[in-house]
């Protein structure tokens, strides 16, 4: 039994309690003594719980003042210079942007004609942008490692198969395309081995 000296004490803890005020031990041997049916201190606990509720709602809300919101304002624009800077350090030779009217394209055959943007050293794999004219075709070939790709403009066939703009076509390795043409003229982005195998009407069957 806790002695009503012991008592009156605990229930001036009730509010600090509330409050959040508490240290970890003192809160732990505060509800300790709930536990054990104290209704006096819980009805304290439950009373200063609703005015500490009512007083985070009754706070009136303000604008910060224009010191405040020019220190603000400091603290943004340093932390946008530390970003600009940390970004400014990041060697260029791992960042690499091409505009459209960038990089040359070249005809690999007529008709057809293709801008690398990008090989990947270690796998060997090439991201290019094709530009097919209208009424060209591509010859049957094999692929040596997995194709990819995402139709830009115009329409492109593709083993039987009609693809437009925003249609995806993917072959996997050791797969051939026996016939990829188009009629109107297509542009695509192709994700690759830089080379793939030609093959002769009578072969890969």
């Amino acid at each position: 039994m806790i002695n009503s000296e012991a008592h009156i004490e605990l229930e001036g803890v009730a509010a600090s309690y509330a409050l959040g005020a508490l240290s970890q031990d003192e809160a732990r041997s505060f509800e300790e003594h709930l536990r054990e049916g104290c209704d006096v201190c819980r009805a304290e606990v439950e009373a200063f719980g609703e005015v500490v509720a009512a007083l985070s709602f009754g706070v009136k809300e303000e604008s910060p003042s224009p010191e405040v919101r020019e220190k603000l304002q400091l603290i943004s624009d340093e932390k946008d210079r530390a970003g600009s800077k940390e970004q400014a350090n990041i060697p260029a030779a791992q960042l690499l942007s091409i505009r459209k009217d960038e990089g040359d394209w070249r005809e690999v055959q007529p008709g057809v004609l293709i801008k690398q943007m990008f090989v990947d050293s270690k796998t060997g794999i090439a991201t290019s942008l094709v530009r097919m004219m209208p009424g060209t075709h591509l010859p049957r070939h094999r692929h040596s490692e997995i194709e990819q790709l995402y139709i830009l403009e115009g329409d492109c066939h593709v083993q039987g198969e009609a693809l437009g703009p925003g249609d995806f076509h993917c072959a996997a390795p050791g797969s051939i395309h026996a016939t990829t043409y188009t009629i109107g003229g297509t542009l695509f982005l192709l994700v690759a081995p830089e080379r793939y195998e030609v093959l002769q009407e009578n072969q890969g069957r």
